[in-house]
């Protein structure tokens, strides 16, 4: 039921001068033309309240229903007449309530009307012919069937707009969950690169001070791997900014270079044994081509591995293992260090990478400690062959 103040005080306006018409042809005009009996006081405030109650209909639609057919019942048992316009205003409360109120309310004031009419009928007042009967009837009938239905159609409409608001929400929802998964891609990305490029820049930086006065040679092979990785770290920064300002269009040929993949390991081998880092790679199973995303997540997991290796372990070597089973890839990367990632002041992006990667396709993950010393990543990557 609406208990809007401004549906209610429109009501009230409507109901005012309804009430003094009715109250008038009831006292003045009605009995005069129909040969019923002048009607006397009670009969007029029988005739008021039975109309001013449309000032009720919203918010208490069976009451005003009840009212209205009871004053009707007791003024044709009274012998007076109740006009047209009375029955009319039943059938309008009639509607009002199969509109707002809930079914067995609505059922209950059908049966209200619906007697309230057959004791009527049964009076036998003057001019009421079997015609009219009929046309009441169905005009009681009509009256409560449009207000179900157009409660029916406003429940559809509700329930379109519910339905329509909670789709909204699912995409808001969505397209957050998409930003949000980007923004965790695009931080593994940049965290993998610039943690790689910085760590051996840092590593050849000191070994290039060292030797800068003792072996000009090895500091000037030094100061070329500090060339050659930050041109590979600008490239591949290069390539991932190409692919956030890309809004659709087809990017260039410049920039549209592969991501890594397991066979871009062993030039990366190469830039840590060129840092000084000794390291071994194995091959298991037979090699086969995998997802471009499965091979980019192996690269990056073995990239990752031996950064933390160079940056934290204290070791001097490292075994890189890829292992290729009929339903995953195994990548093993193990250190002969002390055993633990140092941790830095604040809580890094490494491991944590790492895992996520490897949980992106299902995968398990691990870190820690070698029982017989040195610190070991492993990370399973499904992949089921193709048949």
């Amino acid at each position: 039921m609406s208990r809007s103040p401004r549906p209610r005080l429109l009501d009230s306006v409507v109901a005012v001068p309804v009430t003094v018409v009715v109250a008038w042809l009831v006292a003045h005009v009605a009995w005069r033309q129909t040969g019923f009996e002048r009607p006397d006081a009670l009969t007029v405030a029988l005739a008021v309240a039975g109309t001013v109650v449309i000032a009720w209909r919203r918010v208490y639609p069976l009451a005003a229903v009840t009212v209205c057919t009871c004053a009707i019942v007791v003024m044709t048992l009274r012998g007076h007449d109740v006009t047209d316009v009375l029955p009319l205003v039943a059938c309008v409360l009639l509607l009002s309530l199969a509109y707002h109120g809930d079914p067995p309310a609505a059922a209950a004031g059908l049966g209200i009307g619906a007697a309230g009419f057959g004791i009527v009928v049964l009076a036998h007042p003057p001019g009421l012919g079997p015609d009219n009967v009929s046309w009441t009837y169905g005009l009681i009938g009509a009256s409560w069937l449009s207000g179900r239905l157009l409660r029916d159609r406003r429940a559809m409409l509700v329930a379109r707009a519910d339905t329509a608001e909670q789709r909204a929400a699912a995409e808001a929802d969505r397209a957050a969950l998409l930003v949000s998964e980007e923004r965790l891609r695009i931080a593994r990305e940049l965290h993998d690169i610039l943690s790689h490029t910085v760590s051996v820049i840092a590593v050849q930086a000191t070994v290039g001070e060292h030797l800068a006065n003792t072996d000009p040679d090895a500091a000037g092979r030094s100061l070329g791997v500090i060339g050659a990785t930050s041109r590979d770290a600008l490239d591949e920064l290069r390539r991932l900014l190409a692919v956030l300002r890309d809004e659709g269009g087809e990017p260039d040929e410049d920039t549209a270079d592969p991501v890594h993949s397991l066979a871009d390991v062993e030039p990366l081998v190469r830039r840590f044994q060129d840092a000084g880092l000794t390291v071994r790679v194995a091959v298991e199973g037979v090699p086969r081509t995998l997802s471009s995303a499965a091979e980019a997540c192996g690269y990056r997991i073995v990239q990752e591995a031996l950064t933390n290796v160079l940056r934290h372990a204290g070791g001097t070597a490292a075994d890189v293992v890829l292992v290729y089973r009929p339903d995953a890839l195994l990548v093993t990367v193990s250190d002969d260090g002390n055993g633990t990632i140092v941790a830095p002041a604040r809580a890094g992006h490494g491991i944590t990478g790492m895992r996520e990667r490897a949980a992106l396709f299902g995968g398990g993950f691990s870190a820690a400690p070698r029982p017989g010393g040195g610190f070991e990543v492993r990370a399973e990557l499904p992949h089921p062959e193709r048949p």
